[in-house]
């Protein structure tokens, strides 16, 4: 049975269009038994029953858990079937230690299973769309997965019914910590470690047009670990007018930059939030993860927002030293003057921002010591702040270079950045006024919060209001928008009803004014109404005679109320030789 059936796709298709970020569950081409559901623990030999893709798993013997981030998927919740992709050889994977044994002896090594008739799933393992699904301007793959053994990457390759194709990298750290029930003792599933899952979006936009046929995974990085796909979807999420990079007030330097390696004692230095670090010597990697962000590449500064304690996290290995000595512990620095950040750790955002349907926040992190989660609260102008928890694993294996030695930040194994993205849009109408951190699961982990994006407009603290206004004035051309005024979003004025090819203006002027067009142009009906000295645009239609003029997001408060009229002129032949369309005044605000 799987939870989160799809919808019909045409239904599906026409929900995406009126929701804040539909989901489509793509039913995957399951391939092994290696989540542990009701009744399938304590029997490795079960000739039908559950493997490990290495020695652990998750434990859904209670049921899927009630998880944000398991939610928007289709799950499977029963015992005795399929229920992930494995991408690997159980009997190579660890180095062969969980080989499949040749006859039952009672260990916690089971026998092949009757359902893998190869151990050998190394790839491409190839999912066909039953109802091929077609790809929009704001197109997302959705993916849950897990990595054994230290974590790493793997290909996922999009057919399309035009014989195009496109292929993306995901990574992903270590399964070991997170918030998620595990499993331990390889095929006896006994209780263990607590497991963590990890979701990568993949950006379709690039293939908008194209229908997707099937879902290929493949090139696993990792040849001594399985790789688990859980679930996909593809998503038709509303496209943002505008996203911020929010400036998080960050607390602590725990990047690794240029010239900050090999200084544990430096009293403006770099600092472990444990033991590890992310390498960014060589520059922010460039990264699809991390490019939609603002991140800091700068040495020497504050880089992450740190929720948690280095003098207690790892059990309090990690305390600073009193004084300099040259080992890989450093004192505390100058820019930490109080090594306790459990928070709140609060930011006030500099240009408040007003959501709407499309809104989302999104947010960039890393957890050490075994994982866990944290709240993110969002205040407002006015009303009850919301609160949303995020989780994720422990930061070791993944795809970002990564140091060690604690605050000597010398090369060691690469780490993960976690991506977690929390719906807004049930707060549309509301401005935002600040994010905070808090209430770690985990407190012997040290946490850290890299970068932060909020999608949604600018707010105008005034209260004045967005209003859109037809003057009228015109003599065959409309004009519309697709805006309603508010700051920091794209101002636009679309004509139609053009003569295509011809030539013709946009006049966008502040206020409004109203001059007759016969009192330029004889005989010429209609009225001038875009104000004193108006910026002249020259445009030529397009085949369906339509034009667009676009003003890039106004940003800045004293903008708040101010009226810009467009209109469109076109030469034309006979006596009067202007066709003017309306007026369209839009007064910029909320």
């Amino acid at each position: 049975m799987l939870r989160n059936a799809p919808f019909a796709a045409l239904a599906a298709l026409a929900f995406a269009a009126t929701t804040a970020a539909q989901a489509i569950p793509v039913p995957l081409n399951y391939n092994f038994n290696g989540i542990v559901h009701l009744g399938e623990s304590g029997l490795p030999d079960d000739p039908n029953g559950y493997r490990s893709i290495s020695d652990r798993g998750l434990d859904w013997q209670p049921g899927v858990p009630a998880d944000p981030l398991l939610t928007p998927y289709m799950l499977v919740t029963t015992p005795g079937v399929l229920d992930i992709v494995h991408l690997g050889n159980r009997n190579t994977v660890s180095g062969g230690q969980w080989a499949f044994d040749a006859v039952p002896d009672a260990d916690n090594i089971g026998i092949q299973p009757n359902w893998l008739a190869n151990p050998d799933q190394t790839g491409p393992q190839i999912t066909t769309l039953a109802t091929p699904l077609p790809v929009g301007p704001t197109s997302k793959a959705a993916f849950l997965y897990q990595i054994s053994n230290g974590g790493g990457s793997f290909d996922v390759t999009f057919r399309f019914a035009s014989s195009n194709s496109y292929t993306a990298t995901m990574s992903g750290s270590d399964w070991f910590g997170g918030p998620f029930i595990g499993t331990q003792d390889v095929d006896t599933a006994n209780p263990g470690n607590n497991l963590s899952i990890t979701e990568t979006k993949v950006d379709l936009s690039g293939s908008a047009g194209e229908t997707i046929l099937a879902i290929e995974f493949s090139n696993r990085s990792n040849l001594n670990a399985g790789y688990a796909i859980l679930a996909c979807n593809i998503e038709y999420p509303p496209e943002p007018r505008r996203v911020n990079q929010i400036p998080l007030a960050y607390n602590f330097n725990g990047i690794v930059h240029a010239g900050e390696s090999g200084l544990p004692d430096d009293p403006n230095g770099y600092r472990s939030i444990s033991d590890r670090g992310l390498d960014w010597q060589a520059g922010v990697p460039n990264d699809p993860l991390l490019q939609p962000y603002s991140v800091v590449s700068a040495p020497g500064v504050l880089d992450i927002v740190h929720l948690g304690d280095r003098n207690t996290v790892d059990g309090g290995l990690r305390v600073f030293d009193l004084v300099p000595d040259n080992d890989d512990i450093g004192i505390q620095p100058t820019w930490l003057p109080n090594s306790n950040q459990a928070g709140p750790q609060l930011t006030m955002l500099q240009d408040p921002i007003l959501l709407d349907a499309a809104s989302s926040a999104s947010v960039l992190f890393q957890i050490s010591n075994g994982g866990g989660s944290f709240d993110v609260e969002f205040t407002f102008q006015t009303g009850a702040p919301v609160v949303a928890t995020v989780s994720g694993g422990d930061w070791f294996g993944g795809g970002f270079l990564g140091t060690g030695n604690t605050d000597n930040a010398f090369a060691s194994a690469n780490l993960s950045l976690v991506e977690r993205t929390i719906d807004l849009s049930a707060e549309a109408g509301r401005t935002l006024m600040a994010i905070s951190f808090q209430n770690r699961s985990n407190t012997n982990a040290g946490y850290a919060i890299v970068a932060m994006n909020v999608v949604g407009c600018l707010s105008c603290l005034n209260g004045m209001q967005g209003v859109v206004t037809n003057l009228g004035g015109g003599a065959g051309p409309t004009i519309t928008t697709s805006t309603n005024g508010n700051l920091g979003c794209d101002l636009d004025w679309i004509a139609a009803g053009l003569t295509p090819s011809a030539v013709g203006v946009f006049a966008l002027g502040l206020g409004v004014s109203s001059t007759p067009l016969a009192s330029i142009v004889p005989t010429c009906p209609g009225t001038i109404r875009t104000g004193l000295s108006p910026a002249i645009l020259l445009t030529i239609p397009g085949a369906n005679g339509r034009a667009t003029a676009t003003i890039p997001a106004p940003v800045g408060q004293n903008l708040c109320g101010v009226q810009i009229t467009g209109q469109y002129l076109q030469l034309t032949t006979g006596t009067c030789y202007v066709r003017i369309s309306d007026a369209l005044t839009i007064t910029i605000g909320n």
